[in-house]
């Protein structure tokens, strides 16, 4: 295989043409090959993106632990909290408990704050589940974690219904600037299809689940997909690599699946996902992005995930986070 890819990259130097700005009179034809030297190129901006775009999405509420609670963060998640729900130090807390909670709806975002929704599938290999909501809760008592004595019921809207869903969390990675890895949470109480009365008396209609820790939480399914599965390959623009850059794959569905790309293959300078559990015949887009001189710079690239998919993002634009977010969530 990595001889049919090393053919195809260099062809790819193959599809430019080298002209002047000044006119086809004089444009030499030929090839223009891409540069294989650049300068090193700083990762240290994309990095602190990752705590730039999350934190200030993080938003803080105050429950009293003596009487029922329901908080509605801004894009419709809403925790409903029984009385006497937490403890510290083996007694019930007497007091204001303070809630955090991020909730990530749109694939803009997700991408955005370097999330992802890989996770393990049910034959125990890594691939993009299907989400309708991701969201990370923090429980504290005077800055000190609590106990949660009665699991909290949780609800995300979705028009997206009649779906069988799961709640999946991140075990190996559960603080807030984790790079995450879903796995099922097995409980008793399942996820339900259940509506919700709005502040308004209007029925909201989305999904609940029932939560009894900390950390990240994501409503969602395994890809009943049963097509062959591949690998995609992606070649960025040169000098990019894990260091100071990623590479994304968004699923074309109403769910939400985003996979990020894992590995960079430093012999063919690509980046590659490693568990080639990508179904062929799948639309998606292929995402790469990264922050420089203060600006997101990404390039997208539509296509049909085949055997062995090689994909470029070359042709790059810069923008702001919101403008990267609109792009993403418009494709």
């Amino acid at each position: 295989m990595k001889s049919n890819l090393t053919y195809l990259i260099v062809m790819l130097s193959c599809l430019f043409i080298a002209c002047s700005s000044d006119g086809d009179e004089n444009c030499e034809k030929g090839p223009l090959q891409l540069p294989n030297a650049v300068g090193p190129i700083d990762g240290a901006e994309y990095q602190q993106s990752l705590l730039d775009c999350r934190l200030p999405r993080v938003q803080t509420f105050t429950a009293f632990n003596f009487e029922p609670t329901v908080i509605t963060a801004e894009q419709g998640t809403t925790l409903f909290i029984n009385p006497k729900s937490f403890g510290q130090n083996g007694a019930i807390i007497d007091g204001d408990v303070t809630i955090s909670l991020l909730e990530m709806y749109e694939p803009g975002e997700i991408v955005a704050c370097q999330l992802s929704t890989n996770g393990i599938n049910l034959n125990g290999a890594i691939e993009p589940l299907f989400s309708e909501s991701i969201f990370f809760l923090d429980i504290t008592f005077n800055d000190e974690p609590v106990e949660i004595l009665q699991p909290i019921r949780s609800f995300i809207p979705s028009s997206n219904l009649g779906r069988q869903q799961f709640l999946f969390a991140s075990p190996t990675c559960p603080e807030l600037l984790c790079t995450v890895l879903w796995e099922e949470e097995i409980s008793t109480i399942p996820v339900v299809e259940e509506p919700i009365q709005g502040a308004n008396g209007e029925l909201i209609f989305g999904y609940q689940a029932v939560v009894g820790s900390v950390g990240w939480k994501n409503i969602g399914r395994y890809n009943e997909n049963e097509s062959p599965r591949s690998t995609v390959y992606n070649k960025a623009p040169n000098g990019y690599n894990k260091t100071n850059a990623n590479v994304f794959i968004q699923y074309d569905t109403p769910s939400t699946a985003i996979g990020l790309f894992d590995e960079y293959d430093t012999d063919l300078e690509v980046y590659t996902e490693s568990f080639a559990q990508l179904p062929t015949g799948q639309g998606a887009d292929i995402i790469f992005v990264t922050v420089q001189d203060e600006q997101y710079v990404f390039a997208t690239k539509e296509g049909t995930v085949e055997q062995d998919l090689l994909t470029t993002t070359l042709e790059t634009t810069t923008t702001d986070e919101a403008g990267l977010i609109n792009a993403l969530n418009n494709l």
